[in-house]
């Protein structure tokens, strides 16, 4: 049976919550020390930065969580069949494939969203697909080689 891995999870999303966090415990611990400092009008800005910092720290921890779930291989081909996260599916059954960098400050990120439609129905996603663009012309050209060899 060949096998070859065409979808791994992006592997930087972890690395930089982690980052975040400790950015978040930074700031959080800056505006302690300086209200103490000051005194109590500084709390109300201390109290909106506070919630930011609360903010950052529940979306990072989600983040975390949801790509820590997520298998570090999401999609392989084992002859004509995809193995999409333990869903199997055969190329010449796929319908559609649509996929969506995630964006950054300063443009498009390689990973991003795939959604993969299927004729009998099924709708197959994942988020945090390192190089989405790559994975989507490959499952392209996947398809089409075995629509062809199928109808050939």
């Amino acid at each position: 049976m060949e096998q070859e891995i065409i979808a791994e999870r992006q592997k930087g999303a972890i690395a930089a919550g982690i980052v975040a966090l400790i950015i978040a415990a930074v700031l959080c611990a800056m505006v302690i020390g300086v209200a103490d400092r000051i005194g109590r009008y500084v709390w109300i800005m201390g109290g909106a930065v506070l919630v930011i910092d609360v903010v950052l720290v529940v979306m990072t921890v989600r983040t975390i969580v949801r790509v820590s779930r997520l298998p570090k291989v999401i999609a392989v081909r084992e002859d004509d069949v995809l193995v999409f996260l333990g869903e199997r599916v055969r190329f010449t059954a796929i319908a559609q494939i649509d996929y969506r960098n995630a964006r950054g400050r300063y443009g498009m990120m390689s990973w991003g969203k795939l959604t993969i439609f299927v004729n009998d129905g099924r709708t197959l996603r994942c988020d945090y697909v390192a190089n989405v663009n790559r994975v989507h012309d490959r499952i392209m050209q996947l398809k089409y080689e075995y629509t062809i060899k199928e109808l050939g």
